[in-house]
């Protein structure tokens, strides 16, 4: 019996969400790139996420864990599709955001995942900004301290057959999820940082509540980092190293 899969998984966790996911679930709909299966992972939502999600034909995957990385996880075991493609539920992909990832995976069998810069959500806002920032935190930051690319959460794709190979560490305080999935696919190969793979990312955590997010980004979340890397201490020591031989000789 043949059993015909998608292409691509599109993975979104979800908790609380129907304001903004008919916003990302129409980006996606719209794709140029159309052999995709979109699954959203309702993580305990107490509004509509589940139905709005089913209104835009997305397949609602049920995780009662509570967290991005257990949700994210079972949307992972879940997708049928060899590419998955992650995205989060307030963030809008552009039109050809699945067909640069596919052809990207087709063309550079090496890669095992790759990500890619922010565009502003903010007119006053030049995208040359966020995507700069984006492009720090993942290529400079990554590479000086990890020795490789950083995965950012609301835009990156990976392939099935590496995440199954890989064990992240499953507590969300622990680590930052996107940071922890992408010192452990290095081990497999490499991370690839695309400039053509554009997402508008949400900032609604700092504008909704300013104070609380402010404080996540000086506080909470730099000392998560550093426990990421600290969980992660062997690759990211060896990796260096490596790196530092190779700019030596």
């Amino acid at each position: 019996m043949i059993i015909n899969r998608p292409l691509i998984s599109v993975v979104i966790p979800a908790y609380n969400e129907e304001k903004y996911l008919p916003s990302c679930l129409g980006a996606i709909k719209k794709q140029t790139f159309k052999d995709f299966e979109l699954i959203v992972v309702d993580n305990n939502s107490k509004d509509k996420t589940a139905k709005v999600a089913r209104k835009y034909g997305a397949r609602v995957v049920k995780e009662t864990k509570q967290g991005m990385i257990p949700a994210r996880e079972r949307g992972f075991k879940e997708a049928e599709a060899e590419i998955i493609a992650r995205t989060d539920a307030d963030t809008v992909v552009a039109p050809d955001w699945l067909e640069v990832i596919y052809e990207t995976f087709q063309k550079k069998t090496e890669v095992v995942a790759m990500t890619g810069p922010w565009l502003s959500t903010n007119r006053k806002l030049p995208d040359k900004i966020t995507q700069s920032y984006s492009y720090f935190i993942s290529v400079r930051l990554g590479k000086m301290m990890s020795g490789h690319v950083y995965l950012l959460g609301p835009n990156y794709a990976l392939r099935k057959s590496v995440w199954k190979k890989v064990k992240v560490i499953k507590d969300d305080r622990k680590v930052h999820e996107d940071i922890d999935l992408s010192c452990h696919l290095a081990n497999e190969g490499e991370i690839l940082y695309n400039h053509k793979m554009k997402v508008i990312c949400s900032y609604r955590r700092v504008t909704e509540n300013p104070f609380k997010g402010l404080a996540n980004y000086m506080g909470e979340y730099p000392i998560r980092y550093i426990k990421t890397l600290y969980h992660n201490k062997d690759g990211v020591f060896r990796r260096i190293n490596r790196r530092r031989k190779t700019i030596s000789s």
